[in-house]
């Protein structure tokens, strides 16, 4: 096990103060945090020279421990890469104390954890062999208890505010928070006209889809697009751009808070640390009219929604999702299928803007499998004759460099007896004091310089002995796959593909993924 200090860090959305977005206890805060147990650990002689490792949770509840960091605390004690765990306290931690007392009482003392907890006193070193103690344990009870309390009075507070007609969770699109009251919506000049807009074109005979193309030819943001300008945000590169689609219009048609009505209460947890809210019947849903200014009158509403084309519900049909792999190469967006006699693949996009790249994506499904088949067959052939070719190369790189490493290990061997040999001639007075340390310096350097070439080769055959399983994973891989049948194999296509770009109808790029193994190279794939 690697001798590593782990310093762990959390801040709940509990701890800060909205109005401020500051911890309401200081002591609380992140910088806090981390200056106490650094403090704690440059003090304490056991641990002040050990490496340090740094996991913050900020954000996250303790009553459960599905937080990214921790998860991957936890997965470095596993690996044997921390020997200890530092929190300001063990409602940093965690706050269930029945979870935090299995981590402490059976699954870090097996793994031959130590955990220090500075402001509760407690060290897992002190109580090896028994049991936490009394005090810790009702601590951690204390600290789930506040949590349950909390969890409670949150609650009440938000009942409070929904019969009031406050919003508790987001503000609407078209409504911006009141600047004087905290839970209280007003009308945002920036978007509201843009919800107005909406609602009279559709009155005027336009369909969703016609608006939504309207609104991306104008340039104006999603909803969502508007949300993260507004927090000054960006998504990742690979994401696709947001999009207005006919089922955000119908959303927002649907939607009755515009005529200034606040709908509460639609969900609701049924117990604390719920990670799935229930739908509440309508009759318990808390409604009040007039708690915001309408950005569309009543006949309005009603209007837009009597004018939207009425769909016959059909039967849901369970169909096959294992080809949700493609993706427009343009604008990101996941292909859509439709259905007639054959199933077809296009971008959703081509809908909402003329004359878009787009629109010349319009594969059918049993074309484009037939070239991602052949393709597939062709990786496998490929993947088979890399692996042997690879496999004899390594064959030589590996007894090459353990050659190498056992001539290193012999040369060590020699300037160490060297040395002994010196040690004995001066001792024996055959060298003076100058020429043994003379020759002692010489082959000091020499052992340095031999021992970082023999680090440095056994890094290299580390690197090798991975790149020669991997190889080895592949070959059994692509034996395993040429062996299935034409009508398996075509069956199983989709579990070894990871995704599928589309450009047009003549050309797709494929990331392929065999089992766990990912080739690197991505195959373009033409199609005459």
């Amino acid at each position: 096990m690697k001798q590593q200090v782990a310093i762990y860090l959390r801040l709940s959305l509990e701890d800060v103060d909205l109005r401020t977005n500051k911890a309401k206890d200081e002591s609380n805060s992140i910088s806090a945090q981390r200056q106490l147990i650094e403090r704690h650990l440059d003090q304490n002689p056991e641990l002040r020279d050990l490496p340090r490792l740094e996991f913050c949770d900020d954000g996250y509840s303790g009553t459960n421990f599905d937080r990214p960091q921790f998860s991957k605390m936890i997965e470095l004690v596993k690996k044997g890469e921390i020997s200890c765990i530092v929190v300001k306290d063990l409602s940093r931690f965690g706050r269930d104390y029945i979870e935090v007392g299995d981590y402490l009482e059976h699954i870090f003392p097996f793994l031959g954890i130590r955990v220090k907890a500075i402001n509760d006193h407690y060290d897992s070193k002190k109580h090896s062999g028994t049991t936490i103690g009394m005090d810790i344990a009702f601590k951690n009870l204390i600290y789930d208890y506040y949590s349950k309390d909390l969890s409670k009075k949150v609650r009440s507070s938000m009942g409070m505010k929904q019969k009031q007609g406050k919003y508790v969770n987001c503000v609407l699109y078209g409504y911006k928070r009141s600047p004087s009251e905290k839970h209280q919506m007003v009308i945002d000049e920036v978007t509201a006209p843009i919800v107005r807009r909406v609602f009279m074109e559709i009155i005027a005979g336009r369909t969703a889809t016609e608006v939504a193309k309207g609104l991306n030819e104008d340039g104006i943001p999603t909803p969502a697009a508007y949300k993260g300008n507004q927090r000054k945000t960006s998504s990742g590169s690979q994401a696709a751009a947001p999009l207005w689609t006919h089922a955000r219009i119908h959303e927002m048609l649907k939607n009755i808070k515009y005529t200034g009505v606040m709908v509460n209460h639609t969900r609701e947890s049924r117990f604390i640390r719920d990670k799935n809210q229930r739908r509440v019947p309508r009759e318990e849903w808390v409604i009040r009219e007039d708690a915001h200014e309408a950005i569309v009158t009543e006949d309005e509403f009603t209007a837009a929604n009597d004018a939207i084309r009425r769909v016959k519900k059909t039967e849901r049909v369970s169909r096959d999702n294992s080809d949700t792999v493609y993706y427009c190469a343009h604008c990101g967006h996941k292909l859509r299928k439709t259905y007639g006699k054959d199933t077809y693949f296009s971008c959703p996009s081509a809908s909402y803007f003329d004359d878009s790249m787009c629109s010349k994506i319009r594969w059918s499904k049993t074309d484009i499998e037939d070239v991602v088949f052949a393709s597939m067959k062709t990786q496998i052939e490929l993947m088979d004759v890399e692996a042997r070719e690879t496999g004899t190369e390594l064959a030589d790189e590996g007894a090459a460099l353990r050659q190498r490493i056992k001539q290193l290990q012999a040369g060590i061997a020699a300037c160490e007896r060297e040395k002994f040999n010196r040690y004995e001639d001066y001792h024996a007075g055959k060298l003076t004091a100058d020429e043994y340390l003379d020759k002692k310096s010489d082959l000091n350097k020499l052992l340095e310089s031999q021992r970082a070439s023999l680090e440095l080769a056994e890094s290299n055959y580390e690197e090798f002995v991975h790149t020669e399983a991997s190889t080895q994973e592949m070959g059994k891989t692509a034996k395993q796959l040429g062996a299935l049948s034409k009508d398996v194999l075509r069956k199983n296509m989709y579990s070894c593909i990871e995704r599928i770009t589309v450009f047009d109808n003549e050309s797709i790029e494929i990331t392929w993924k065999f089992d766990e193994i990912c080739v690197s190279e991505k195959n373009a794939v033409g199609v005459s």
